[in-house]
């Protein structure tokens, strides 16, 4: 999931600063002398993460359904976490040092959010990732030692985003048909004859039309469903121009248009 939101990152940086991929390199090592020795001159920039918390601001409870691969499927709220980064800009030249600086500056002040065109895969089908640099007098990491003592401008800009436990459960399928049974006064069952189908109409303008069966009619919501009293073998009837007939399974729901 932080290699995802590492290579967001650096996708967004590479359209939005820019930065080209012939020119200037992107690394998330830590930067300490041994790595600042092993850089060729190359302009580089430095997002190192240096903090992972929970996010207690932005925090969510109770449960929310989703979709996954066709499925709808139920979950408790994701969790949320915050992940703060150092970022730095390492070149030969001290003028191309504060051109650098300066991009990824306002790169971040004019994003609130990682538009969603950079998101790596994973992180598609969660809310969106949210991006503010630090405040002065906020609490944040010693740069001197972060740097390994070295002097440098950098920004500290704070990541929110789900993490996906992947602890999903399928729900139940979408009820069809409902079926009663009644006792007669010497407690032995029978069926009684009553049923009801639910449908699904996928007409132009259904919504607020009248469904009519042999044993009863329904009125179609705006979402084209409707649930009437029926049995199998029955027609149904749609009450729009031209008029249109289903005729009710053995088995499951009717589906029109």
């Amino acid at each position: 999931m932080l290699d995802s939101v590492d290579e967001s990152l650096e996708r967004f940086l590479r359209s939005t600063v820019p930065l080209s991929a012939r020119n200037t390199d992107v690394s998330f090592e830590a930067p300490d002398r041994e790595w600042a020795a092993k850089l060729n001159n190359r302009p580089t920039v430095n997002l190192f993460l240096w903090d992972i918390k929970r996010s207690t601001d932005r925090s969510r409870t109770g449960l929310e359904t989703y979709e996954q691969n066709g499925q709808t499927k139920r979950r408790m709220a994701l969790p949320r976490i915050e992940l703060r980064y150092l970022i730095s800009t390492w070149t030969a030249e001290h003028t191309d040092d504060r051109i650098l600086m300066g991009g990824l500056l306002r790169a971040f002040l004019a994003h609130s959010e990682l538009p969603y065109e950079f998101l790596a895969e994973p992180l598609r089908e969660l809310s969106p990732l949210t991006m503010t640099m630090t405040r002065g007098g906020e609490a944040g990491v010693d740069v001197f030692k972060a740097l390994d003592g070295q002097l440098k401008p950098t920004l500290d800009v704070v990541i929110v985003t789900d993490v996906d436990t992947d602890l999903g459960e399928v729900t139940a399928a979408p009820v069809e048909e409902f079926t009663f049974v009644l006792n007669d006064s010497t407690m032995t069952a029978r069926q009684s004859t009553s049923r009801r189908v639910a449908g699904q109409v996928n007409l132009p303008a259904a919504g607020g039309r009248v469904v009519i069966s042999p044993r009863g009619r329904a009125t179609i919501d705006d979402a084209g469903r409707f649930l009437v009293r029926a049995q199998a073998g029955d027609t149904l009837t749609i009450d729009v121009e031209p008029q249109v007939t289903a005729v009710v399974p053995e088995h499951g729901g009717v589906v029109i248009g």
